[in-house]
């Protein structure tokens, strides 16, 4: 059931359209991500669904209740929505305390005393403050201002809680740690949580579905393991990861699968299976028909000795070895093409020999091609 329900939803900048007609439903107790790169119209949408801007057009709805309608002319302010919100700076206050920031928006709701700081005990404890109560909010780490932002926005039972990026200023390893964090706090909550964010990490470890923006509108909405392994478009497969393309032609179409030659290398035809089709209903692939064969980078196995099996194989140079730690990073060559592997750092090949690529069967998918 949509818990979080957006209806054509629409934000213009001068002119600019940061949000084009956006419809979207968020479940109760789910972390959503919407994800994008800056500029997409992610951040503008949160704001949105908090109240921080005015939409031009569309709904917003908290289960029944209407909080925005252009149409209705509603508006519910941002202090009414039961929305916490942790931006990118976290913008805590710094002539406050922990306590008194953490404290700010109970004392907005009426609620002072012993009560509120009962709440805020709670809370900090929840978070992993506890004890820091009279620390100036300057005096804090980068990672201990993120929990006292989260802390406040926490603090008072919010329905959802909004979060802009706010993992974004922290160093690699804190960033991780507090991933982690986050992630563990939404499911002990159950609480319900629109995340902002450009890394795609955090997108597919947090989230329990993702929203792939681009230009004010909805690329593709799913699964990580969905949007990661099934892009729906072309720009969602390769704004995800890294993706290796190939030009090729179908060759043959049977009942169990389609058979595809890969263009200007000189392979054996790949096999492929009838679900990894990324062709619309009205565009069935044909035999002739030019395609591109994509495949995530650890989807293809490299080896010094050709594998028992000939099927999906393709044999190639090794140019280049860049040793990274727990992994190499190999730049090979077919054909004319050059391609990026990572391989796991105990298997050792050296510049210039021949290495074998194996394109596993299950992760390779077909895209209509011009030409």
């Amino acid at each position: 059931m949509s818990f979080l329900r957006i209806q054509s939803l629409s934000k213009t900048f001068n002119r600019v359209v940061a949000v084009d007609r956006l419809d979207l439903d968020v479940r109760e107790g789910e972390f959503f991500t919407l994800l994008g790169s800056s500029g997409c119209g992610k951040t503008t949408t949160l704001r949105l669904v908090g109240g921080l801007e005015k939409p031009d057009g569309g709904e917003i709805y908290l289960g029944d209740k209407c909080l925005v309608s252009e149409r209705q002319k509603v508006f519910v302010k941002p202090e009414k929505r039961h929305m916490g919100m942790v931006f990118q700076s976290y913008a805590l206050w710094p002539h406050m305390t922990v306590f008194e920031n953490v404290a700010y928006p109970l004392k907005l709701r009426g609620i002072k005393g012993n009560e509120a700081e009962k709440k805020v005990a709670e809370v900090l404890g929840l978070v992993g403050l506890s004890g820091l109560q009279e620390r100036p909010a300057p005096a804090l780490s980068g990672g201990q201002q993120q929990r006292v932002a989260l802390a406040r926005a926490l603090v008072f039972s919010p329905r959802v809680l909004l979060l802009d990026e706010p993992l974004s200023n922290l160093d690699a390893q804190l960033r991780e740690e507090m991933r982690r964090e986050l992630k563990a706090l939404q499911q002990r909550l159950h609480i319900t949580v629109l995340f902002v964010t450009h890394d795609q990490i955090e997108a597919l470890s947090l989230s329990g579905r993702i929203a792939i923006m681009r230009a004010g509108q909805l690329e593709q909405v799913g699964t990580p393991e969905e949007v990661y392994f099934r892009p729906a478009t072309p720009f969602v497969r390769d704004f995800l990861g890294k993706t290796f393309l190939l030009p090729g032609k179908i060759v043959q179409i049977t009942e169990h699968g389609i058979r595809v030659e890969v263009q200007q290398v000189g392979a054996a035809p790949l096999a492929l299976e009838r679900t990894h089709l990324a062709f619309s209903a009205n565009g069935l692939p044909a035999v002739g028909q030019a395609v591109m064969i994509a495949i995530r980078p650890e989807q293809v196995a490299l080896s010094g000795k050709a594998p028992d099996r000939e099927q999906n194989v393709m044999q190639a140079e090794l140019q280049s070895v860049q040793f990274l730690g727990d992994r190499c990073e190999y730049t090979v060559t077919f054909g004319s093409e050059t391609r990026v592997l990572v391989s796991p750092a105990t298997q050792r090949l050296k510049a210039g020999e021949k290495v074998f690529l194996e394109l596993k069967s299950e992760g390779i998918s077909l895209w209509p091609r011009e030409g």
